[in-house]
């Protein structure tokens, strides 16, 4: 069995790789009739759009953050999920193609670590 790399810079088996998450993302707060029903993430693995509750290095944040971003790009209801994440203030994940730091970007917060002088 040939290995591949996964979205986290962790390789896996090619097998493994096509097989479907045993932990899809589905929100909290799922409304089959809603666009949440339509979402390409609903099938995904929740990790590729959530971070580890631990420290995640930034090369694995930007690398986990692109592969979800690329799905959202290929998402029929990525308008709505985005519109979602602003509205509410979703401080975590990627939502709608947005990932934490573009979201407060856009929403005029910073994204910058204040240093000590």
């Amino acid at each position: 069995m040939r290995s591949v790399p996964e979205f986290g810079g962790v390789s896996m088996s090619e097998e493994a790789s096509t097989r479907r998450s045993p932990r899809p993302f589905i929100p909290a707060h799922f409304d089959a009739e809603g666009w949440e029903g339509e979402a390409r993430c609903r099938t995904e693995d929740a990790r590729l759009f959530f971070g580890p509750n631990r420290f995640e290095p930034k090369h694995e944040r930007l690398a986990r953050e692109t592969a979800a971003k690329a799905i959202c790009a290929t998402c029929p209801v990525v308008a709505p999920c985005r519109q979602h994440a602003l509205a509410e203030g979703e401080l975590y994940g990627v939502w709608g193609g947005l990932g934490e730091a573009d979201r407060r970007a856009l929403l005029g917060g910073t994204d910058h670590v204040a240093t000590a002088v």
